[in-house]
C-alpha cells in the first residue's frame, strides 16, 4: 500500500520498503530529520522537471506521522454527493471541485463534511452512505507549507430546492453532472486529489 500526497501537478509517494523499485529512486524517510524532510520537499517543489518524489519507510503509518510533522497539518472533510444518476460539483477559482472544508474545533470529520457541503452548496437532507479514501495535498501557507488531510464521504440527498453557491468562499456555481458530463467538463479541469476521489465514476 502507498500513500499519495499531491502538490500542484506533482506527486509524493510514501511507500513501504521492499516494494518494486524498478527504474525509481527513493529517499529513506526513516533516516531523515524533520528539517531534512522539508528540505527534500522544497527542493522537489522548486524543480520544474521533477514530478515524482518517493519516500520509503519500514512502517507506512509511522512514516506518514513523521512526514506530516515537517508541515503544518490541517484536517478537512468533504462529500461526493449523489442524487439519481448525478453528482454535485462546485466551480471555484476556475476549476471544478467537490465541497469540503476544515474541521472546526471539537468537530468530527463526518459532521464537518455534512456542514461544509450544506454551507458551500445550500443543500439539505444529506445522508452519508460510505467512507471513501482520504486525500492528502500540500499547499503554501503563511510563508511556509501546510499538509492537508481531507476525509471524504459518499452522500445522498433528497434536496429539492435551489442550490446556492457560497460566494464568500469564491464558489461561483453549483452543478449536477452525470457521468458523461463529468468526463466532458470535470476531468480536464480539476485537481489531482479530486480525480482520486471520483476515479470510480470515470
Amino acid at each position: 500500500m502507498n500513500i499519495t500526497i499531491y502538490y500542484l501537478s506533482k506527486k509524493i509517494i510514501l511507500q513501504q520498503k521492499n516494494q518494486s523499485t524498478e527504474n525509481q529512486s527513493f529517499k529513506n524517510l526513516d533516516a531523515l530529520k524533520k528539517s531534512e524532510i522539508l528540505d527534500e520537499f522544497v527542493k522537489f517543489a522548486d524543480e520544474p522537471s521533477e514530478t515524482l518524489l518517493t519516500f520509503e519507510t519500514e512502517n507506512l503509518e509511522n512514516g506518514l506521522e513523521k512526514f506530516r510533522k515537517a508541515f503544518k497539518y490541517i484536517y478537512a472533510a468533504g462529500g461526493l454527493i449523489e442524487k439519481g444518476d448525478s453528482f454535485l460539483f462546485i466551480f471555484r477559482l476556475k476549476r471544478w471541485d467537490l465541497p469540503k472544508g476544515k474541521l472546526d474545533m471539537g468537530e468530527g470529520p463526518e459532521e464537518a463534511a455534512i456542514r461544509e457541503c450544506e454551507e458551500e452548496c445550500g443543500i439539505t437532507q444529506l445522508t452519508i452512505t460510505k467512507t471513501l479514501e482520504p486525500t492528502y495535498h500540500i499547499y503554501p501557507h503563511k510563508g511556509a507549507y501546510a499538509l492537508k488531510k481531507t476525509y471524504w464521504y459518499s452522500m445522498t440527498t433528497k434536496h429539492e430546492g435551489t442550490l446556492v453557491p457560497q460566494l464568500e468562499e469564491s464558489i461561483e456555481r453549483v452543478e449536477w453532472f452525470n457521468k458523461a458530463q463529468i468526463k466532458e467538463h470535470v476531468i480536464s479541469n480539476t485537481y489531482p486529489a479530486i480525480l482520486q476521489v471520483i476515479k470510480d465514476l470515470v
